[in-house]
């Protein structure tokens, strides 16, 4: 059992690391733009130095060594002592992506801990980077230790050297004044600000909690001991609380932003030995418990405001007894305020409020525990959710019966009582299941400003690269299946999109392209849209190709749109590319994006206009794993079918309508020209129909698909669980204009219409 839990305390330590690795990717792009900004840098430094320490616990020794001299060189642009140019930022984005690769192979065997080739050449392309420190600094002392070090190691006697053992009788001697220093400036150290003695107060709220861990982490610093993981994580969570209060406080908010960046080291122990670091943090926490009034605890300020919260005495009786200097209780009784009866009942009400506080002290300090869930889990959970609600169509089946047998009234009005209250609990069910499952786009988009940026150089482009709605939500599974189709999308923008800074010049645009990337979400959908501002797609150059590769005849060819032209590029092997180059121009085209949106039931659009640019605009179901959706149940023929109500427009009776044309196929609606299709004919060509009379069917409109299915009668309007065909139903899938299915509450399987492929088909 230990061995399995520091098995999952690895995979946790793992993803977590992935995580933050993957978050700084886009600072580093951020830093390119900023190369002085220290915030970024110190964002960067934080998951590296954290990767170092934790490394260490789980004996992965070469992400420690590894992440250790990334740290070193990140330290070194934080001081100065090196300028952040595009190389270092290409050394540092590449150190990133070897631990990354790290972990990976710590994923699959922990024991694998020793350097790959390239990882040790690229460390030494590290050192040939760092600084070169200047005579007589403190790094001079750090390699006098190592080379004696060596030294020893190799078998030589130091003492045999004339020079060594005069400069160690030296050294000994600045270290017996320097202790003397350090002694003295200890002293001079103004006390912690913090008693546990005391409340600390903001106005009426009572930060006395937050303030403790801070007279904690002064304790910790005044004996030069670091604080451990747990400590180190309350400590942030009373920061942030307390920035938070003091926020509108400018007296305080160049000791907050100094706190803020220092307080990440508070669990290295090199860096709180450090006498500047140690020093700096006392006085910068010093300075914030400052800021807070401190009044003491269970004294006579407590006491009277109690009694006078009991109208037992006034504050200006309180106020007189302050003067005298004595307890309040005592100097009360003596004056004959109060009886000894209600003093003993306000220290009653005292001691517990005292009790009640120090048992809310000690809920404060606990920290927020998760759990990690495997994903099969919650899909099975999900799975068994889609189960009750066809359990729940099963009692609204059952009820109607109940219905047509003359059963109760009153029994029928608590069956039906009882149904509305499932369905509102399996509603809030089903939403807090999807947002677990739901994960923040952020974890996808941020990997993206290294990509554009990798294939910009390469193209030799130069490119402004924006993101935008990052913390949109959708389900994770989905969000992996549509990285390949966004990186797809990205280098065919940078590649036939964006034009280079001469021809974008020669254009009358600005040399720098914009990109950019943005999502946005409703209640059932997520939408992701690529714009650039390139030079677009030409319909008359689509057509050129089409004919040189001979994917259409000339007579098919004249008979298309401008639109229709764009859209041959998702046809298989279609591909306008000039040139093959590392990015694109094989052949393989737009169709690997719809392949991919097919398996999360997405959808592409594509908007283009030559000379001004493209937008590719994706819309993806937020889960796929439990699927409910609104849908009208329909007839036709003998068959039964759901069409989902986002596709429908309206409903209409043929009876009025007029149909257009000689084979009366079509019908006018809306400014529009609808195709009408037949929903039973068009699944079964031969089927006869239960209702022959045209004029007494019904119309189901879909104008954004351009079509109207024509049904002989509409049965409900209700919720239902779409499921996909599994391996056992793969002749299903194949049926053109189907999504799926579900079941009804009588036990029947209806087939799920899909309108867009109906509407697509001949």
């Amino acid at each position: 059992m230990a061995e399995e839990n520091d098995l999952d305390a690895l995979r946790g330590f793992i993803d977590e690391s992935n995580d933050s690795l993957q978050g700084i990717e886009a600072d580093f792009i951020a830093l390119e733009n900023e190369p002085g900004n220290i915030d970024i840098i110190n964002k960067i430094f934080r998951p590296v130095h954290s990767l170092k320490g934790n490394s260490g616990f789980f004996g992965l020794t070469n992400i420690n060594k590894f992440s250790h001299r990334l740290e070193n060189l990140l330290d070194a642009c934080r001081k100065n002592q090196i300028a952040v140019n595009r190389e270092i930022i290409d050394i540092l984005l590449s150190g990133v992506e070897y631990l990354q690769s790290m972990l990976d192979r710590a994923q699959e065997n922990p024991q694998d801990v020793a350097f790959r080739p390239d990882e040790k050449e690229f460390l030494a392309r590290v050192e040939a980077v760092q600084p070169t420190v200047a005579t007589g600094s403190l790094q001079s002392v750090i390699t006098f230790e190592g080379l004696l070090n060596s030294l020893i190691d190799l078998g030589e006697n130091i003492h045999r050297h004339s020079l060594i053992p005069g400069l160690l009788d030296q050294i000994e001697k600045a270290n017996i004044e320097l202790k003397k220093l350090v002694a003295a400036k200890c002293d001079q150290e103004i006390a912690s600000a913090y008693s546990t003695e005391c409340s600390y107060l903001l106005g009426k709220e009572d930060f006395s909690v937050q303030i403790g861990q801070f007279g904690m982490a002064i304790q910790a610093l005044q004996e030069k001991r670091a604080l451990s993981q747990e400590q180190l994580l309350s400590f942030a969570k009373a920061y942030d609380e307390v920035a938070a209060a003091l926020s509108g406080n400018k007296k305080i908010a160049k000791e907050l932003e100094e706190l803020e960046s220092m307080r990440n080291f508070l669990d290295d122990a090199l860096m709180v030995a450090s006498d500047e670091y140690n020093g700096i943090c006392r006085k910068l926490l010093n300075a914030v418990i400052g800021a807070f009034e401190a009044k003491p605890r269970g004294g006579s300020a407590r006491l009277g405001e109690i009694l006078v919260e009991q109208k037992l005495v006034s504050e200006d009786q309180i106020a007189s007894v302050l003067e005298k200097q004595k307890k309040i209780g005592e100097l009360l009784l003596e004056q004959g305020t109060i009886q000894e009866t209600d003093l003993k009942k306000a220290l009653e009400i005292q001691n517990k409020r005292a009790l009640e506080a120090h048992l809310k002290e000690g809920k404060g300090l606990e920290q927020a525990k998760t759990i990690r869930i495997d994903q099969a889990k919650l899909d099975t959970f999900a799975n068994s959710v889609g189960g009750l609600y066809i359990n729940l169509d099963s009692l609204n089946f059952l009820k109607k019966q109940l219905e047509s047998h003359n059963v109760d009234f009153n029994l029928i009005a608590r069956f039906d009582s009882t149904i509305h209250s499932l369905d509102e609990q399996l509603e809030e069910l089903h939403t807090n299941i999807m947002r677990i499952r739901r994960v923040p786009v952020k974890s996808l988009f941020q990997r993206f400003p290294k990509v554009v940026r990798q294939l910009a150089n390469s193209l030799e482009k130069n490119v402004k690269f924006t993101i935008e709605g990052e913390e949109t939500v959708i389900d994770k599974d989905l969000l992996e299946k549509i990285e390949n189709p966004l990186v797809h999308i990205l280098r065919n923008s940078l590649d036939h999109g964006i034009e280079t800074p001469s021809t974008r010049r020669k254009a009358g645009k600005p040399e720098q392209g914009n990109l950019t990337l943005a999502a946005r979400a409703d209640e059932n959908n997520v939408y992701i849209t690529i714009a650039d501002d390139g030079k677009g797609i030409d319909p008359a150059k689509m057509k050129e190709v089409a004919r040189r590769k001979s994917f259409l005849s000339e007579e098919e060819l004249a008979l298309l749109s401008d639109r229709d032209l764009i859209n041959l590029i998702f046809r298989p092997g279609f591909s306008s590319a000039e040139k093959i180059s590392d990015v694109s121009g094989r052949g393989v085209g737009m169709d690997v994006v719809l392949s991919g949106l097919k398996e999360c039931n997405g959808r592409i659009q594509l908007d283009s206009v030559s000379g001004q640019g493209t937008t590719v605009s994706f819309t993806i179901p937020l889960t796929k794993t439990l699927v409910t959706m609104d849908a009208m149940i329909v007839k036709g023929g003998s068959e039964t079918y759901a069409i989902p109500s986002d596709d429908i427009t309206t409903v209409l009776e043929t009876e009025n309508i007029i149909p257009l044309l000689a084979k009366s196929n079509c019908i006018a609606y809306d400014d529009a020209i609808l195709r009408l299709v037949e929903l039973n004919t068009f699944f079964y060509p031969s089927a006869s129909s239960t209702i022959t009379e045209v004029a007494q069917k019904v119309i189901v409109v879909c104008k954004e698909h351009g079509v109207g299915l024509m049904v002989d009668n509409i049965l409900s309007h209700q919720k239902i669980v779409a499921k996909g065909f599994g391996e056992g139903y793969k002749k299903l899938r194949q049926v053109e204009g189907i999504s799926g299915y579900t079941i009804m509450g009588n036990e029947d399987v209806i087939l799920i219409a899909d309108v867009k492929k109906i509407a697509e088909s001949d």
